[in-house]
């Protein structure tokens, strides 16, 4: 799929586009201007705005009036601020705002076209992000390594590898192939694409590697089906010097479960307890699927009883591995404790009976004696459960 500027786009956001701005910078080919990016006041302006923006209601006013001070104080230079305030109008919806005070930016500098670009891609609204990354090209200003992360995460959500190989080429001539978070987005792109070689070669020829990355191709490795790779991939971060986390864990715990590797999963298990790592929720849930693949519920509920903190992935990981193993009575027993503690069940706890329902001479004759199961057991949680 190839994008072009006169791309039809939906009506309801066309006026994105259409609106005609009180004033538009004219692009020129001369050096951006000095901004001054450290001023104390633009520094609290900012910090403001970041407290409220986890609460979208207030937000918008508290935007509103920061904006206000951004004129008022006359630090309407301050490139970082003003792209701080265009992205939360966006977020907000308030579009109209957003536009003017999009254009009333320097848009010889890349800031506001990242920050519109960055945002729209958190708004899912990734058509809009590549339309402005060409619009960005368009009036001249040259994308940064800033500007490139958020858009391969666009091309990957539209599942268009043929674009992201264009803005590979684009990187690569711009010299960001090998920036660690340039080259990070590159790397997950061609791994969940399936595009697994790409990716690999791509990680070889990478100088700096951070955790992140190690993690993007130790999970492209796995999400492929190479769990082999997977492990020598782990094997080598192991003999670098890059401290492992929990994502790095999960990840090789996961291929342990899938290929019944208990004797290296017991020791993994080990080292992840030497880091403190031992009930973080990914690595803890993990943990209890690998246990209870090789058929080893004690473990599994040892474990479990240890945790602090015990979520819905967690009820349903503990429930599908008593069915997987056979034991239907203790996973009923879960199923109501679970619903005793107020944690709703979803579609995955319900399919995790499936397996044992299937096993039984006939659908309807398992569903009836599943149900009946159920109702005679704990009639005071289903009551509990439909008045929740």
């Amino acid at each position: 799929m190839m994008y072009q500027r006169n791309r039809i786009i939906t009506s309801s956001h066309k006026f994105i586009f259409s609106f005609k701005p009180k004033f538009i910078h004219t692009i020129t080919n001369s050096k951006p201007l000095c901004q001054n990016t450290r001023t104390p006041l633009a520094t609290h302006l900012g910090s403001i705005l970041e407290a409220f923006s986890d609460h979208p209601f207030a937000l918008q006013r508290a935007n509103k009036q920061v904006h206000a001070q951004f004129i008022v104080n006359k630090i309407s230079t301050n490139a970082s601020l003003g792209a701080k305030i265009l992205g939360f109008y966006v977020l907000c919806g308030s579009f109209i705002d957003a536009i003017n005070m999009f254009y009333s930016l320097e848009l010889r500098t890349s800031l506001p076209w990242n920050r519109m670009i960055r945002v729209f891609v958190q708004m899912g609204w990734f058509d809009f992000a590549l339309l402005f990354y060409f619009k960005m090209l368009s009036f001249g200003v040259v994308p940064d390594n800033h500007t490139f992360p958020s858009v391969i995460k666009a091309c990957g959500a539209l599942d268009d590898v043929r674009l992201g190989r264009m803005v590979h080429e684009t990187i690569r001539e711009l010299g960001f192939e090998f920036d660690v978070f340039v080259g990070s987005s590159l790397v997950k792109f061609y791994a969940e694409k399936g595009c697994i070689d790409d990716a690999r070669c791509l990680f070889d020829e990478m100088s700096e590697r951070d955790c992140v990355l190690w993690n993007v191709m130790l999970n492209g490795y796995v999400k492929c089906g190479e769990l082999d790779n997977a492990m020598k991939v782990f094997k080598e971060m192991r003999r670098s010097t890059i401290k492992l986390n929990s994502v790095t864990f999960a990840c090789v715990l996961s291929v342990c479960a899938a290929e019944r590797m208990i004797a290296f999963g017991m020791q993994l298990h080990g080292v992840v307890v030497s880091c403190g790592l031992e009930f973080d929720s990914p690595v803890a849930n993990t943990l209890l699927a690998m246990y209870s693949k090789c058929e080893l519920l004690c473990n599994v509920r040892k474990l479990f009883e240890l945790m602090p903190r015990i979520d819905l992935v967690t009820w349903n990981g503990m429930i599908a591995g008593h069915v997987q193993n056979g034991f239907m009575d203790e996973a009923l027993d879960l199923f109501c404790k679970m619903i005793s503690s107020g944690v709703k069940p979803d579609p995955i706890t319900f399919s995790s009976f499936l397996p044992s329902v299937a096993e039984l001479a006939s659908l309807k004759q398992g569903m009836w004696k599943w149900h009946a199961r159920f109702l005679t057991r704990a009639p005071q949680v289903m009551l509990q459960f439909a008045q929740q």
